[in-house]
């Protein structure tokens, strides 16, 4: 009686590790998904410091007008900032086709495997005859579109993350320039256009990014996270 009570605790004791195991495995893979959903740490760190950098400098663009005592001057200043909300939804956008991107792909390896299979293809078509030349120059040919659009992929990528960079720097002098005009008092209209056409030629710019990405399904896609 005794060694059916040990049996039935062991199965028991199996049962339970095996439900844990489970559990386990199953709750790794929903924090899985969800990191991927959130596009949590798959952009490179500079990318990722950049963007916080430009959402910092955007509020306080906009902290230099609410701080300003109310009158002609403040209203000016708002004026100038009100682009900022849609840059910074932008931002937010941009961000999020990216890391879309960054989590679907990747590119780097990707383009080093296609390049490597071109390579091996058109060693084999040296010695290949007949039909089989043929059919492996049919390939070498798909192999080669398929890395030409990799490639361009790859540009696209590059562009947004150089584009992120710069909204970055120029926010930074934007805000910047914006102290110095307040602590001045040199409301200066030629400077003020100037900063208006910053934050707008900001706007622009990633306007033009996020249509891009319409166009590849990311930024439609970046609505679902």
């Amino acid at each position: 009686m005794p060694q059916v009570f040990i049996i039935v605790a062991f199965i028991i004791l199996v049962v339970v590790i095996l439900g844990a195991g489970a559990l386990t495995y199953m709750l790794v893979k929903l924090v899985a998904r969800m990191a991927q959903g959130f596009g949590a740490s798959s952009l490179p760190r500079s990318v990722t410091r950049s963007l916080k950098e430009s959402r910092h400098y955007g509020r306080s663009i906009m902290q230099v007008a609410q701080q300003y005592p109310p009158g002609p001057m403040r209203d000016r200043l708002n004026l100038t900032i009100q682009p900022v909300n849609e840059w910074l939804a932008s931002l937010n956008k941009l961000e999020h086709g990216l890391a879309k991107l960054y989590n679907q792909r990747n590119l780097t390896r990707e383009v080093r495997q296609a390049s490597l299979e071109i390579d091996i293809l058109r060693r084999q078509i040296l010695t290949a005859n007949g039909k089989e030349a043929i059919h492996m120059r049919r390939l070498l040919e798909s192999k080669k579109q398929h890395l030409a659009i990799l490639k361009e992929l790859q540009s696209f990528q590059t562009q947004a993350e150089l584009k992120i960079h710069k909204i970055a720097s120029d926010l930074g002098t934007t805000h910047a320039e914006m102290l110095l005009i307040v602590a001045r008092g040199d409301f200066n209209e030629k400077r003020l256009h100037r900063l208006d056409e910053n934050l707008q030629e900001h706007l622009s710019g990633m306007r033009d990014m996020l249509a891009a990405m319409d166009e590849m399904s990311y930024g439609r896609a970046a609505s679902s996270f």
